[in-house]
């Protein structure tokens, strides 16, 4: 049986800039927050005292009531439980979090005390590092050794006077270390705090606006926009590279003699979110690309630059507490989704 009403926190606990949850070790239910949780979760202490773990739980996050309940369980057993989570706000930001579980005595019941701890800034950081890593192991290192071959090749044709193709390769390579660089660049920008001022955007004008940027560049491909639905999101200038590199790279690596891409803006029915779709008819975007952007994935061959834009795309929806979706197209191509939370319209 679970424990009766009555047991709460201290009042003292209100003070702490940790998030505390009180919970019941048998059923798993709140039986008391501290403030600093309720700014954490945003949710009032009446409606987390009424909502199960897995309300909570972001939709991409695989971690069940079931699951929960067993490490409250072992926590209530006295082994201590330490894991990171990610949850979902009502505004549908994404927020990851560490979670420490204790046995605890409370007059005289025993309950399991949840110690909460935003790590979001954390997180955002080691994918940086983890990018950059990457980035600078194998994407450089092998460019500047095939460019340093090619410059040996060079010094040979200059002799046989056969130039023309060995300049062209290393204008490429050079071009694809830019665009690496460019990709670094931003991942910076985005990440550094204060480095932008993040404020309501309308993503209809922003997609419009962006779509006229590349048929500039792109005058070979058509490029479509379609916007469903007025919404905004709290954005800075990430978002504009992210869903840049979505349109250029679904241009670039299209193997049509003319690209076929669509931008279209709507609110996500099944979450509420707005979406943004960047649709082509060109190839899929190749696994290992797409599973490196997962934690749980060792880099282990080189990245071009399509590879980077998408850690990118990534790293901007993540900052933005948002979600990015890869999906077949049909007949044939790619869907990227950005999946970002809402808000209220700027005021003229």
């Amino acid at each position: 049986m679970g424990i009766s009403q009555g047991v709460s926190l201290p009042a003292a606990f209100d003070d702490l800039d940790i998030g505390i949850v009180l919970r019941d070790p048998e059923t798993g239910a709140a039986l008391d927050v501290n403030d600093r949780i309720e700014e954490l979760y945003g949710y009032s202490r009446a409606e987390l005292l009424e909502m199960e773990i897995g309300e909570l739980t972001a939709p991409s996050t695989t971690f069940s009531q079931d699951e929960a309940v067993d490490r409250l369980h072992a926590a209530a057993a006295g082994e201590s439980q330490v894991f990171e989570w990610r949850i979902e706000r009502p505004t549908g930001e994404l927020v990851w979090i560490r979670v420490r579980l204790n046995r605890t005595t409370i007059d005289d019941t025993t309950c399991v005390i949840a110690e909460v701890r935003e790590i979001t800034e954390y997180k955002a950081r080691e994918r940086r590092l983890r990018l950059l890593n990457r980035v600078i192991r194998h994407n450089l290192r092998n460019e500047t050794n095939v460019l340093m071959g090619y410059a040996d090749r060079l010094k040979q044709a200059v002799e046989a006077k056969t130039l023309e193709e060995e300049v062209e390769t290393i204008l490429e390579i050079a071009s694809e270390i830019g665009r690496l660089s460019d990709s670094i660049r931003q991942v910076e920008e985005i990440a550094t705090p204060d480095a932008t001022q993040r404020s309501p955007t309308d993503i209809g004008e922003l997609a419009e606006a962006i779509v006229a940027e590349v048929r500039a560049d792109e005058t070979a491909a058509e490029i479509s926009v379609d916007i469903q639905d007025a919404v905004c999101v709290n954005a800075d200038t990430g978002l504009r590279h992210a869903i840049r590199h979505a349109i250029d790279n679904a241009i670039e690596h299209n193997d049509r003699d003319v690209p076929s891409v669509d931008v279209s803006v709507a609110i996500d029915p099944d979450t509420e979110q707005a979406e943004i779709a960047v649709s082509d008819d060109g190839p899929a975007i190749p696994d290992v690309e797409i599973d490196v952007l997962r934690e749980d994935v060792t880099a282990s061959t080189t990245y071009h630059g399509s590879g980077v834009g998408l850690w990118v795309m990534q790293w901007c929806v993540d900052s933005l507490g948002g979600e990015l979706v890869f999906e077949e197209n049909t007949p044939r191509g790619n869907v990227v989704r950005f999946l970002l939370p809402r808000v209220d319209r700027a005021e003229p």
